[in-house]
């Protein structure tokens, strides 16, 4: 008896999802059928869908449960927390997959040649998103919570008559 098309893909985001997606849609899925393993390095998939974006849009919402609904797929496996090529080499893909797909987005931030773009306070965009999702791997780190924290609300009853609280930073 033949066995399943063995797919791997790293990168478990929204392009990596709909690729998991397509061979199990396809000719593939017939007799044998077809397996894919996704292979993800951050502990839960969706890319910049959860790690980037803001997860109480409600168009955000919908697009975590079109893509959970190919991961629910007998087909398809998750393998979260798997950091390539730490955690799996691409000789070990080949060797135990007929095809793999590297599907792992832009987690960088590119460098602009502007003014102060190398001081320490300069974050891009990505590292941004990355603090303020709370993704372990963030370079942003204490300048931001060491505002925010000095920024506080005073009631209104120390602050005179005033019915309105005032905050201060």
């Amino acid at each position: 008896m033949p066995r399943p098309v063995r797919v791997a893909i790293v990168g478990a985001g929204p392009a990596g999802i709909c690729a998991a997606d397509a061979p199990v849609k396809s000719d593939l899925a017939g007799d044998p059928g077809v397996s894919v393993d996704l292979f993800e390095r951050m502990p839960a998939p969706f890319g910049l869908i959860r790690y980037g974006a803001a997860p109480d849009h409600p168009r955000t919402k919908d697009i975590v449960t079109a893509l959970q609904q190919v991961l629910d797929k007998p087909q398809v496996r998750l393998f979260g927390d798997v950091d390539h090529p730490g955690g799996i080499g691409l000789d070990d893909l080949h060797r135990f997959y007929d095809a793999v797909i590297f599907s792992t987005g832009a987690n960088a931030d590119r460098d602009l040649d502007v003014p102060g773009i190398g001081l320490d306070s300069s974050y891009g965009a990505a590292d941004f998103a990355s603090w303020y999702d709370g993704h372990r791997t963030s370079r942003a780190t204490g300048r931001w919570r060491r505002s925010g924290s000095r920024c506080r609300a005073s009631p209104w009853t120390s602050r005179g008559s005033s019915p309105r609280p005032a905050t201060s930073c």
